[in-house]
């Protein structure tokens, strides 16, 4: 994990979201890539967010949150998001959404139960630099890097994940 050194924690909300969406079954991913046009010859590309669709047709957005320093499970509107970027950046800053299903690192999740989501915890809190989406047999983390944006990879076992289980009330 490249981002120990952040210091930002799941809110409430975000760790119910994650909750939430533990045991559905995934039909979809769609991916949000955020792409600088500003300069032609250097156009860069971001992920920013990825929507995992599960089959009861709930959706876990997982993205950067506000301050951009750590993970966030979000409300997001993608369109409301693309017209945003538009009018304020006139089409050299743009968003767009690609359906992620049948690439390399998704094709083995879909059909697939999101088994847990696994946040590291510190002083009783859930850290939101990286976590980890445990689908029995195929694991994916998914990071944020200030420069990088999402990153998504496959699980290298470090074990210093938790899994996320609500406190009951």
């Amino acid at each position: 994990m490249e981002n120990e050194e952040i210091k930002t924690y799941f809110t409430d909300q975000a760790l119910a979201r994650f909750a939430s969406a533990q045991g559905k079954t995934v039909e979809k991913i769609v991916c949000h890539l955020w792409q600088n046009k500003s300069q032609p010859t250097e156009v860069i590309e971001v992920i920013d967010n990825v929507e995992l669709h599960f089959t009861d047709k709930q959706k876990l957005t997982i993205g950067c949150n506000a301050d951009g320093d750590g993970l966030d499970a979000l409300e997001y509107n993608y369109k409301e998001a693309a017209i945003a970027l538009e009018k304020e950046f006139g089409g050299k800053i743009r968003v767009y959404a690609i359906d992620a299903s049948g690439t390399t690192i998704w094709k083995d999740i879909i059909g697939k139960n999101l088994k847990l989501v696994k946040i590291e915890k510190e002083d009783g809190k859930y850290k939101a630099n990286a976590i980890l989406l445990d689908f029995n047999d195929e694991k994916r983390e998914i990071e944020v890097n200030p420069l990088d944006g999402i990153i998504i990879d496959y699980y290298d076992e470090e074990g210093v994940y938790k899994p996320f289980i609500p406190d009951p009330e």
